[in-house]
């Protein structure tokens, strides 16, 4: 990084810190601190970014939108992906031994740009290293083992045993799922902006990997349910929606005359 952009880089992030401490009314910040632990993240970044080995291009699809090369990906509004099966962190090239490039949280979208066609023995369990990238396949994320992928064949048919009723956000879509015991659901949604108001119903089967959740619809599109099971069996949002609101929905008993 040149040093006047690094120079606007600081200035950029210590200006941005002021304004949101005194906009929130603000208790006391130690700034350089902060800003430090910044600078710190940025080059810390910058230098395993340096460091990442990327396949070359011919052996990478010429095309992010080359069906045949994603065909055991899901495709969503913003491209193929797999899910992240367990949090774990890349590495900068395909080696146990490398140095860590990026930590992904479990139901994190990711694609295989790459996949190496040799195996290679960890612990006498043959296993092939991918090249990943976001779901949208334009920011790498570095080298993984391709079996700490969930892809759509590795999902099976789910009964919770007894009936689920949330109310969730997926960005601007509102969605009322009701599960029954044997797995089948009724999905119905809203969605409105830009002067249109558009609503709708879906039904499906749940199929689980693990504690994974996928509320597979009868005609899929490009919008996916996906929830992790919690300690207390709740459900809860995948990763790219985490920051949405979910909530089961509680029932209350009826007043009896004379409460």
């Amino acid at each position: 990084m040149k040093l006047r952009k690094l120079i606007f880089f600081l200035m950029s992030l210590l200006v941005a810190y002021v304004l949101i401490s005194y906009a929130s009314g603000g208790g006391k910040i130690n700034y350089l601190q902060t800003v430090g632990s910044l600078i710190l993240e940025k080059f810390n970044s910058n230098k395993n970014q340096s460091k990442l080995i990327i396949p070359s291009e011919k052996l990478m699809p010429s095309s992010l939108k080359d069906e045949s090369f994603f065909n055991n990906h899901w495709e969503s509004d913003r491209g193929y992906f797999l899910l992240i099966k367990n949090t774990l962190a890349t590495k900068v090239s395909p080696s146990a031994t490398a140095e860590e490039f990026k930590n992904l949280n479990k139901s994190e979208r990711v694609r295989i740009l790459y996949e190496n066609v040799q195996q290679v023995s960890i612990n006498g369990e043959d296993r092939k290293w991918v090249f990943v990238a976001t779901e949208t396949g334009k920011t790498y994320l570095g080298w993984m083992f391709k079996d700490q992928l969930a892809s759509k064949h590795d999902f099976k048919l789910y009964s919770p045993y007894e009936t689920w009723e949330y109310h969730y956000e997926q960005g601007e879509i509102k969605s009322h799922i009701i599960i029954e015991k044997s797995g089948a659901f009724t999905l119905k949604w809203k969605a409105s902006g830009k002067g249109l108001f558009l609503r709708g119903e879906d039904k499906g089967k749940l199929y689980h990997f693990e504690d994974i959740i996928w509320a597979k619809k009868e005609d899929q599109d490009f919008l996916y349910n996906f929830f992790l099971i919690d300690s207390t069996n709740q459900l809860q949002h995948e990763f790219r929606f985490r920051n949405d609101p979910i909530k089961q929905a509680i029932y209350t008993m009826p007043k009896q005359e004379g409460d």
